[in-house]
């Protein structure tokens, strides 16, 4: 029986009277690419922010690797890469800079996979996080999301900014990260990339799971 590596019970999240989500439920197993889609505003992101206790739930429960999500986060996030849909940087870094920043938050050297990583996206490390496109910044926060090789990678719209090329060797990097025993919940409103890569999805309509 493989174990739950997220769960989530009846969670909600209200801002004020404003319904964010509502009584989502679901479970993503160890090892599993499992999709997360809906248009732009039924609650994906609220979701994910729970999941992460960057924001708190109103009602309703998580668990990330048997740990709840509220109480144990600062021990989940040592084993989850997170790339939010809209990632905002130290602009006056270098690239270079930026991503070691990121690697000492982790405590590991993490030179030799920011390299790899960074090549493989042709992503130029010396250049400033100011200079960089809506792509480039993309492709910081992937690497930011991979270089302590998480044993949960949680991503946000991962592609949008992404060209076709760039977008083909990461949709490859997952699947050898998922081939490593890492689990992924790939979170879109693109249909197609969640057809391509995901074995199950939960579809997400206005704050409520419709259907997995």
């Amino acid at each position: 029986m493989s174990q739950k590596v997220i769960e989530i019970k009846n969670l909600s999240k209200y801002y004020g009277k404003q319904m964010g989500i509502e009584d989502v439920s679901f479970s993503v197993d160890e090892g599993e690419i499992f999709g997360f889609i809906g248009p732009n505003g039924a609650g994906k992101t609220t979701t994910i922010r729970s999941l992460l206790a960057l924001i708190h739930p109103t009602a309703g429960s998580a668990t990330i690797f048997g740990k709840d999500c509220v109480k144990e986060a600062a021990e989940i996030a040592g084993v989850v890469g997170y790339l939010p849909s809209e990632a905002y940087y130290y602009e006056k870094m270098k690239v270079r800079e930026l991503l070691k920043y990121a690697a000492d938050l982790y405590q590991k050297d993490c030179g030799e996979r920011i390299l790899e990583i960074s090549e493989r996206l042709k992503l130029d490390l010396n250049r400033k996080i100011t200079d960089l496109s809506f792509g480039n910044k993309k492709k910081v926060g992937i690497v930011a999301a991979l270089l302590h090789a998480p044993k949960l990678l949680i991503l946000d719209e991962p592609t949008s900014g992404l060209d076709p090329l760039i977008k083909e060797t990461f949709f490859e990097m997952l699947q050898e990260e998922n081939e490593r025993g890492v689990t992924i919940l790939f979170s879109s409103h693109v249909l197609s990339e969640v057809q391509k890569i995901c074995e199950r999805v939960a579809i997400l309509k206005e704050g409520r799971v419709i259907s997995i």
